[in-house]
């Protein structure tokens, strides 16, 4: 299990709690993480908050959010920088259905292979 005291943040939200195995955020109005799409526009101010590895992982996690409006969202980030990053999120449509997301900044890696995300999802009341 992760030890979320271990953490850092970039962005740090004016409201957390932080334990060793849960994390809540209260994010404020206009933060996201978002880069180079047609939209037009790039925001990178969301709270994240990061454990380092130099290791292959594998994780499993339990995401839950409170939403008020169109495009509010909670998700998680691999993050190296601003310009490398990549998240993948659930974001809140309308009262019918929410929308899972991802965003990936830089395709190209190193030694030329395919990054591979891999995304089992289960959804339910667990």
């Amino acid at each position: 299990m992760v030890d979320f005291t271990t953490a850092t943040w970039i962005f740090e939200p004016q409201k957390s709690q932080i334990s060793k195995s849960r994390v809540d955020i209260t994010t404020e109005p206009e933060t996201d993480f978002w880069q180079r799409s047609y939209y037009g526009f790039r925001n990178d101010n969301a709270p994240a908050l990061l454990l380092e590895s130099a290791e292959n992982f594998t994780f499993t996690t339990k995401v839950s959010f409170k939403y008020q409006s169109q495009f509010d969202q909670c998700g998680l980030i691999i993050y190296l920088d601003s310009d490398n990053w990549f998240k993948a999120s659930i974001e809140y449509e309308n009262q019918s259905f929410s929308r899972l997301g991802s965003v990936v900044t830089n395709l190209a890696t190193p030694t030329g292979q395919p990054l591979i995300f891999r995304f089992p999802m289960r959804f339910g009341t667990d």
